[in-house]
């Protein structure tokens, strides 16, 4: 009544055979920090308290649209290294433009834009308000930027 010892090897090769294609089907997640570096982002260490419990807030994996002192900025946390990468508009465009000369799917969610807008205009009704998470941050315009 049970199983031959042909069949068995069959079924197990048949789950092996799929099991193998469903993992060739999915490629790694790509690695954004040293496309991020080479698009002039700078890179900003979350070294009090309040920071490093805001950087896991942040949406994983993707670079995300901020305001700060009435600018936008473009960030991407780096949980494991405690940093945020940060750029402006022009190290954005230049990150999307690695991107597609490296053969990368563009950003699912590019610069957080479904999110943006209500974050903006959230960010910016409370800019001067104490939980704004942003005011824990150093001001980003002093970061060594090149125009």
């Amino acid at each position: 009544m049970g199983m031959s010892a042909c069949t068995t090897r069959g079924l197990i090769a048949v789950v092996a055979i799929a099991v193998a294609a469903g993992c060739a089907s999915t490629p790694p997640a790509p690695n954004p920090e040293p496309l991020l570096l080479a698009a002039g982002f700078k890179t900003v260490t979350a070294s009090t308290d309040k920071q490093i419990q805001h950087l896991p807030t942040l949406p994983a994996g993707q670079v995300t649209v901020i305001t700060q002192t009435g600018k936008n900025w473009y960030v991407y946390p780096d949980l494991p290294k405690n940093q945020l990468y940060v750029g402006t508009a022009k190290e954005y465009q230049a990150y999307l433009k690695l991107r597609t000369q490296n053969n990368l799917p563009p950003p699912s969610d590019p610069a957080g834009v479904s999110m943006a807008k209500a974050d903006t205009a959230m960010l910016h009704a409370n800019m001067e308000d104490i939980e704004n998470p942003w005011l824990w941050w150093p001001d980003f315009s002093g970061l060594p930027w090149t125009y």
